[in-house]
C-alpha cells in the first residue's frame, strides 16, 4: 500500500511539474486581449501628447516580458526575439514620452508595433470559428 501511495504521489507531482512548465496559451490570449486596446490607446495618446503615455508604455513593456516567457517555454526563438524587441521599444517609448519627446516616441512606438505583425504571422492561425490559436 505504501509503495502504491508513494508511486501515485510521484506520478502526480511529475504531471504537475510538466503542466507548470508548459506554456499557458490561455494566459497568452488574455495578455493579447489587454495589449491590443492599450496599444491602440497609446498611439492616440502619443499623437495627443498625453502625459499618461509613459505609464501605458511601461505596462506594455511588462506584458511583453510575460509574452517572451511564453515563447521561451515553447522554445520559439523568433517569438522570444519579437517579444524582447517590443518590450525594449516600449521601454524607450516610456522614457521618451516622459521627457516630452513625442516625435521620437512615435517612431519607437512604430518599431514596437512592427513586431506584432511578424509574430502574429509566424505563430497565429485563424480557427474555423473565427478565433485565433497559437501555431
Amino acid at each position: 500500500m505504501r509503495i502504491f501511495f508513494a508511486t501515485a504521489c510521484l506520478l502526480a507531482s511529475s504531471s504537475m511539474a510538466l503542466s507548470a512548465a508548459a506554456p499557458d496559451e490561455a494566459a497568452l490570449r488574455a495578455s493579447m486581449k489587454q495589449i491590443g486596446p492599450v496599444c491602440t490607446g497609446l498611439a492616440k495618446k502619443i499623437t495627443a501628447k498625453d502625459a499618461t503615455s509613459a505609464a501605458d508604455a511601461k505596462q506594455l513593456q511588462a506584458w511583453f516580458g510575460g509574452v517572451g516567457k511564453f515563447w521561451k517555454a515553447k522554445k520559439a526563438e523568433d517569438g522570444v526575439t519579437f517579444s524582447k524587441t517590443a518590450a525594449a521599444e516600449f521601454k524607450t517609448v516610456s522614457k521618451l514620452t516622459a521627457a516630452g519627446k513625442w516625435d521620437e516616441a512615435g517612431a519607437s512606438f512604430k518599431k514596437a508595433t512592427a513586431t506584432c505583425s511578424g509574430c502574429h504571422g509566424a505563430h497565429r492561425e485563424k480557427a474555423a470559428d473565427g478565433s485565433f490559436k497559437v501555431k
